[in-house]
């Protein structure tokens, strides 16, 4: 190879890895194809039938507020390491496969996998046809018990999948069985202003969400449905505070397998003005943990960690049933970036077909609105805990009035099991609490004992345990666990002897 051959393809890979984006939970890197400058005409391409996007349009135009809406045309498809692309032997003894897949006037491309399997050393990426878009790579920290698998979409009508299979390695497995036609533009890749929303909507960065800026960190967008429809949920805190994944949304959200569902935490616009936010943090993959028609809820558990410089917030909640005072909403209206809206007033208790006390009511925003795929948004009360998500209702910046959101309380016991209530899952000990603050996702320093956090294990650090118990004070994260001496996610008299047993044979 010439001199200024290798010059140029040096400076090639330096420019684009400068701007490569990588998203979802994976490790990174380069593609080998760039590494070793592959010719990408040789890469075999498969061409998927054109759509007419029109009446795609006009039935997501006439589909009501509690359907999730539809950014996708999925297309089912049998795509495989062994029935499509092509292998291509690497100079350090590794395979490289590809296949590229072209969606004739599509913004984007997701795909659904049936089955994905890595073994260690195995590096999937897919990119866009100029690899300034590049997702991965995906290794075997991505595979799944289930087997199954999805990636977000990719900017383009055409993308190219590449997977790195180390020599001397088997049992690969890589099946796409959807295509995802993206019509609708669900990450702004194309000319989107980052208004599609109505112009009431309110940016979570805007001066009126700064109060919230921890509960805006535990909202997020959910793509579901096969990877052709979105809702809003949140992430919310449990009894234990131990940072389990639970993530709460609608139950009529649950259109299809959770398995290939993907949560995008802080998409949001950097400022208070419309503009493009990150869609690099998400997670891949959800276990149901609880669902009820009745009060339209769904918990799920995250399966990926959440990695840490998501900087993500586990909400708190309320199983109380009092109507919440001046009552807000976080959410991605339109799938837009994220946005807060207020209710000046109390919430009104009431329920989806007929007043049965499910659901609450808002009467009217006053400042913002919700949206169709706003479902399974949280609402929170004025001390910053969730009580209900978001079914349904006639609410848009033009007519404001009368939005349903299934009450906290009512999902909380009103099941008859753990497969349909809260109670099990956020308070798994039974210890009867109704209330509960949100966590931030950091692990909380804390000393066993150090109640107050004065580096010393004292007679005030009993009068404060003893506080909490008589409800004369509410603890903090930290102080939770400082004051569970017995660790029994409890604190009750048998922590107060505790403490003072410690403070006894301290002083010794």
């Amino acid at each position: 190879m010439k001199l200024t051959n290798i010059v140029k393809i040096t400076l090639l890979s330096i420019l684009l890895c400068s701007s490569m984006i990588v998203a979802q939970v994976s490790a990174g890197g380069t593609p080998p194809s760039l590494t070793y400058a592959l010719d990408r005409a040789a890469v075999p391409v498969e061409v998927l039938p054109e759509i007419d996007v029109e009446p795609l349009i006009a039935e997501d135009e006439a589909a009501p507020k509690d359907e999730p809406p539809r950014f996708g045309y999925s297309f089912a498809v049998s795509y495989d390491l062994e029935n499509s692309g092509q292998w291509q032997e690497l100079p350090d003894g590794g395979r490289l496969w590809r296949l590229a897949l072209t969606a004739p006037g599509a913004i984007a491309i997701n795909l659904i996998y049936n089955r994905y399997h890595l073994p260690e050393g195995g590096r999937f990426f897919l990119y866009n046809e100029d690899y300034s878009y590049v997702l991965g790579a995906f290794t075997d920290f991505n595979n799944k018990e289930h087997g199954e698998f999805a990636t977000a979409p990719v900017p383009g009508e055409t993308i190219t999948l590449e997977y790195y299979e180390p020599a001397g390695v088997t049992g690969s497995e890589i099946a796409i069985s959807n295509v995802i036609h993206d019509y609708r533009d669900i990450f702004g890749f194309g000319d989107r202003n980052y208004g599609d929303s109505g112009s009431c909507n309110n940016n979570v960065n805007c001066p009126v969400g700064e109060p919230w800026a921890n509960e805006i960190r535990g909202a997020a967008m959910v793509l579901l449905a096969g990877g052709t429809r979105w809702c809003s949920g949140s992430l919310v805190n449990n009894a234990r505070q131990d940072l389990t994944q639970y993530f709460l949304t609608a139950n009529h959200c649950l259109t299809s397998n959770t398995n290939t569902w993907i949560i995008l935490f802080n998409y949001q616009s950097p400022g208070c003005n419309n503009q493009n936010g990150s869609v690099s943090d998400y997670v891949q993959g959800t276990t149901l943990r609880a669902t009820n028609s009745a009060s339209d809820f769904a918990l799920l558990e995250l399966t990926e960690t959440i990695p840490e410089d998501y900087n993500v917030f586990f909400s708190g909640w309320s199983a109380l049933d009092t109507p919440p005072q001046a009552p807000v909403c976080i959410h991605h209206p339109s799938g837009d970036i994220k946005k807060i809206s207020f209710d000046y007033d109390a919430g009104i208790s009431d329920g989806w077909n007929f007043n049965d006390g499910s659901h609450w009511r808002i009467a009217e925003w006053d400042d913002g609105t919700t949206e169709p795929g706003s479902s399974g948004s949280p609402l929170f009360d004025s001390n910053h805990r969730i009580v209900g998500q978001l079914h349904g209702g006639q609410a848009s910046c033009s007519y404001n009035f009368n939005d349903y959101y299934g009450k906290f309380a009512w999902s909380w016991d009103h099941g008859n099991n753990a497969s349909n209530r809260l109670k099990d899952w956020l308070d798994p000990d039974d210890t009867g609490i109704l209330t509960l603050d949100g966590i931030d996702s950091i692990p909380i320093e804390y000393t066993l004992g150090d109640v107050n956090s004065d580096n010393e294990i004292n007679v005030l650090d009993v009068v404060l345990v003893v506080n909490f118990i008589l409800n004369l004070q509410e603890p903090d994260p930290a102080q939770t666990l400082a004051a569970d001496l017995n660790e029994d996610g409890i604190i009750n008299v048998l922590d107060v002897i505790s403490l003072i047993n410690m403070i006894v044979n301290t002083q010794r």
